[in-house]
């Protein structure tokens, strides 16, 4: 297996580069060769390219060598945190992103509560720019985040910092700094989620209803993300023809006997004269 310390010191184009990543992401890989480090630059280097389909095989290889072999790499959050941008959520990556986010933010790899509440708080601000099918599984998402990391759900009962829309290219008053590379200095431990309040009145009702979880009791212990993640416009509108309806919606069902008439006993000579009254009132003729 160390042959692979030639192949990837060799010049390759993007689609085999994709195809090597593939191949030596997984722990068992890893696992095989005798000196993984040799992986770590190979990585780092697919990062760089700023392409999502290298950039994610490529994160969850450093979080193999990280986790499993002991390796240093101080970056690997920030780059995981700069990942997270409106792009992705219209990408076909991001169940994939959401699904390593889950391992990567798990609370067994003791992250400090000010890099949760960035990823939590990122995540937020996206919900705002994000399709409906992105939004009904992000905001699970951080709902677990929330239950797995309690000293984070303060972020849920603090008053935002009015005004957020006074001002036209920034927030107001949200001491969360966006555009901050490190989490651990984004400032998000001290905000608020108030974006998640705002898409409480988004337009779509799925999207709003699971939205309302976050100003509800925490009573569930976690939800199954797999249940939301591969949700698309399809999916969305199929479950929307499909619901039953509660009680019929109010519709006006009787038609008027008289349109210009106040009075429906009014008889008919006298609804004609009112009607004749009221026409004359368009004659502009001189």
């Amino acid at each position: 297996m160390d042959s692979y310390a030639s192949l990837i010191a060799a010049p390759m184009s993007v689609p085999q580069r994709k195809s090597l990543l593939k191949q030596l992401q997984s722990p068992e890989a890893i696992s095989s060769l005798r000196r993984p480090e040799i992986l770590m630059d190979f990585f780092t280097d697919s990062l760089d390219m700023g392409d999502l389909s290298l950039a994610v095989p490529a994160l969850q290889g450093l979080f193999v060598l990280i986790t499993t072999k002991n390796l240093d790499y101080p970056a690997f959050f920030p780059r995981l945190y700069a990942l997270l941008d409106k792009d992705l959520l219209h990408s076909k990556y991001r169940s994939r992103v959401l699904r390593h986010l889950d391992v990567f933010l798990s609370p067994t790899n003791h992250l400090p509560a000010t890099t949760i509440a960035s990823f939590i708080k990122r995540l937020s601000r996206l919900c705002l720019f994000a399709p409906p099918s992105a939004i009904v599984a992000i905001i699970p998402f951080i709902y677990n985040l929330l239950k797995t990391h309690p000293t984070t759900t303060f972020m849920i009962h603090r008053r935002p910092y009015p005004p957020y829309t006074k001002f036209k290219h920034n927030l107001g008053n949200d001491p969360y700094d966006p555009t901050e590379p490190d989490p651990q200095l984004t400032g998000a431990i001290d905000s608020s989620l108030w974006e998640l309040e705002t898409v409480q009145s988004h337009y779509h009702p799925t999207v709003a209803s699971i939205a309302r979880i976050i100003s509800e009791q925490f009573t569930k212990q976690q939800y199954n993300l797999e249940d939301f993640l591969d949700h698309g416009y399809a999916s969305l509108l199929e479950s929307e023809l499909k619901k039953k309806e509660k009680k019929p919606p109010v519709v006006e069902y009787k038609i008027p006997k008289k349109i210009f008439s106040a009075d429906d006993s009014e008889d008919e000579e006298g609804g004609q004269r009112q009607l004749n009254s009221l026409l004359d009132m368009w004659d502009f003729e001189c």
